[in-house]
């Protein structure tokens, strides 16, 4: 110091920005703690059922996965009257039972893929007849009442094929409790409707938020009749309906939920203390695992859950009776693939292409920067006209690969499948701007994208790329995304199947119609 003048020391801009980022690594810190404390003394209070091996001694749930690999979940709402008063609408009639019973009233197969950030869920009516391991054949729903569930895990894993990695329950009261938490639910009624079965009744049409009480009764109910033109019609009078229900109801209360906040570390606690109270989960989902999810679909928009149902036939007894539903054989495979992994989150070098094109500029350098990105580009052609609109091409059990191509295309393409081809072909069209390598479309929002496209007029003949275009097929099969109604048609054996898909780009139930709200 010179004259007993101060120095004062000032820090540069760079320096203030490091004093900056500090204080929000240490505030980001300290609210990463509270919160794993928070949840942590949550997730103590989460009950847990032990499920054990089977009878062979072989384990039933697949716990212990990799981090980041996709999981199933077995999502159950029981029939239990557990917790509730005897006078409790739902209650009477419905004894608990001493033994802790209860049949499964309500059965989804939940996938989550935290690498894609996409979500399947997958509804199994209560009435599908199965063989039951170590039982008697009979309804799905029986297992849980059978063998606990264990057993009920068994069932869906044989049935289907699928491995299942948790297991989720909720009885009555549980369902009510969250429903309560979050202030309702908002359920858009076009008509008046009613329910005799489970006690619904919506005087008026129009936006009505849903507490506990009515929200079961709204997903629970299969006698469903709406009032139309002055008369009362039954609309959802079958499991297939009430499906469609139960799906739709499942991201009306997510989307709730992210009203309430569900996305902040400040406001989860009482969602987290209504469901542990409530919520059954088998003993090995850990706390690690939940967060991990958590944080992996912490931006997760719930219009992209991507819904499934099956196609089925209805069975009758010899007398008449009805006994149950039954999987057309081979109808759902496309279905079951799904969990079984066909569309889990794939990476550019798992995906082989082919590329065509009008424009030999442009067909270059997608090659150029598809194979930058790490596809494999087995070979490109030039076409001699071009075609108007992009589209990606794949052939039966390749959506995957093609969503994710489709992902770095711009604009995004129409995605088709071609039942007579195999691979990934990409056709460059007169809208095709370029490949993205950067800022690529969220691969989890490619599904329901590509559904709201819809098909194109024509598709180019994707064989050795011919400048000819080819009408389009009606949709195959086994495409991931169909309409969303559930009717029924004579079978070639003289029953009557089922058949009910639901797709997220087309489902309305319980949705405001344009120019309303529903808050």
């Amino acid at each position: 110091m010179s004259g007993g003048a101060e120095v004062v020391l000032r820090r540069t801009w760079p320096q203030r920005l490091v004093v900056l980022m500090c204080l929000a690594v240490i505030a980001g810190a300290v609210a990463a703690a509270w919160f794993v404390s928070t949840f942590y003394s949550g997730a103590l209070k989460f009950q847990r059922v032990p499920i054990g091996p089977d009878r062979f001694g072989q384990p039933v749930l697949v716990s212990e996965t990799p981090p980041g690999d996709p999981v199933n979940f077995l999502l159950v709402g029981t029939d239990s009257a557990r917790g509730l008063d005897s006078s409790d609408p739902v209650a009477i009639g419905r004894p608990v039972d001493e033994q802790g019973r209860s049949l499964a009233d309500t059965i989804m197969l939940l996938r989550l893929d935290p690498v894609s950030g996409s979500a399947w869920v997958l509804s199994i009516p209560r009435d599908l007849w199965v063989s039951i391991p170590g039982a008697a054949d009979n309804k799905i729903a029986a297992s849980l009442w059978i063998g606990g569930p264990e057993l009920l895990v068994e069932t869906v894993s044989t049935a289907f094929d699928v491995v299942i990695n948790h297991y989720v329950q909720i009885d009555f009261l549980g369902f009510r409790e969250v429903v309560d938490v979050l202030g309702g639910v908002p359920v858009w009624f076009p008509h008046p409707a009613r329910d005799f079965g489970s006690g619904l009744n919506v005087l008026t049409p129009g936006c009505h938020v849903l507490d506990g009480v009515e929200a079961l009764q709204y997903v629970r109910g299969r006698t469903y009749q709406e009032q139309v033109d002055g008369r009362w019609v039954i609309t959802g009078g079958d499991d297939f309906r009430r499906i469609e229900r139960q799906q739709e109801f499942l991201v009306l209360a997510l989307d709730r939920a992210i009203d309430r906040g569900a996305r902040s570390l400040s406001t989860m606690r009482p969602l987290l203390e209504a469901g542990a109270s409530s919520v059954v989960l088998d003993q090995n989902l850990t706390l690690a695992e939940l967060m991990d999810l958590g944080q992996a679909f912490s931006g997760f928009n719930p219009d992209n859950l991507h819904r499934y149902s099956l196609q089925l036939y209805t069975l009758y007894r010899p007398d008449g009776t009805y006994q149950g539903e039954e999987l057309i054989a081979d109808a759902n495979e496309s279905t079951f693939a799904v969990f079984r992994g066909a569309v889990d989150s794939m990476r550019p070098p798992d995906v082989s292409l082919t590329l065509t094109g009008a424009d030999a500029d442009d067909l270059q350098s997608a090659v150029t920067v598809l194979t930058g990105e790490g596809f494999v580009v087995s070979g490109h052609s030039q076409r001699s006209s071009p075609v108007p609109e992009t589209v990606v091409m794949h052939g039966p059990g390749e959506r995957a690969a093609a969503l994710l191509t489709a992902t770095y295309v711009d604009p995004v393409p129409y995605v088709v499948e071609v039942a007579d081809m195999s691979g990934v072909v990409v056709a460059l069209g007169q809208d095709y701007r370029g490949i993205l390598f950067l800022f690529q479309t969220p691969y989890s929002d490619m599904e329901a994208i590509v559904a709201a496209k819809g098909r194109p007029a024509a598709i180019p003949a994707p064989g050795a790329f011919p400048a000819a275009v080819a009408t389009v097929p009606p949709p195959a099969t086994t495409a991931l995304i169909t309409s969303g109604e559930s009717w029924r048609l004579p079978a070639a054996d003289g029953r009557w199947a089922a058949q009910s898909v639901v797709s997220p780009a087309e489902s309305t139930l319980g949705r405001p119609p344009p120019g309303e709200s529903c808050p």
